[in-house]
């Protein structure tokens, strides 16, 4: 593995663009159906450690964003990469391991088909969005 290929700026920005989408996404877009699909009242989100909560999404995101990186660059140049292949990838990767593994593990949490969607839909537009980024940036 070399991490040599790697731009880590454009990691960074994939990051933020990552935990800015899920903000967007899981606040005026569907937060409240997303919070009626976890079954969590207005009290338990306010009583919640946001910074615990938001710290350590921004750590995930990081952690994900760097991951495609590896991916993309981390086994050679990969000259090949640019922003459609990047966003194929990501796509990819949401549609044939993100919503069928969130769908796994929320059918057996009895969960309901909204809320597996918001979920995936979510990292699946998060993965193409990085793919396409760490595609360009290179």
């Amino acid at each position: 593995m070399d991490i040599s290929n790697i731009n880590w700026l454009a990691v960074v920005v994939t990051t933020v663009a990552y935990f800015a989408l899920g903000a967007i996404w899981y606040g005026p877009l569907f937060g409240k159906a997303w919070q009626r699909g976890v079954g969590l009242s207005d009290e338990e989100l306010k009583n919640a450690n946001m910074g615990k909560l938001f710290g350590s999404a921004l750590i995930l995101s990081f952690v994900v964003s760097f991951g495609m990186a590896m991916f993309f660059y981390g086994f050679g140049e990969n000259p090949d990469m640019n922003a459609t292949m990047g966003a194929m990838m990501g796509l990819m990767t949401g549609l044939f391991f993100i919503i069928p593994t969130t769908a796994l593990n929320y059918n057996f949490a009895r969960k309901g088909a909204g809320l597996i969607m918001i979920d995936s839909l979510y990292h699946t537009i998060a993965f193409t969005i990085i793919g396409i980024i760490l595609g360009v940036w290179k």
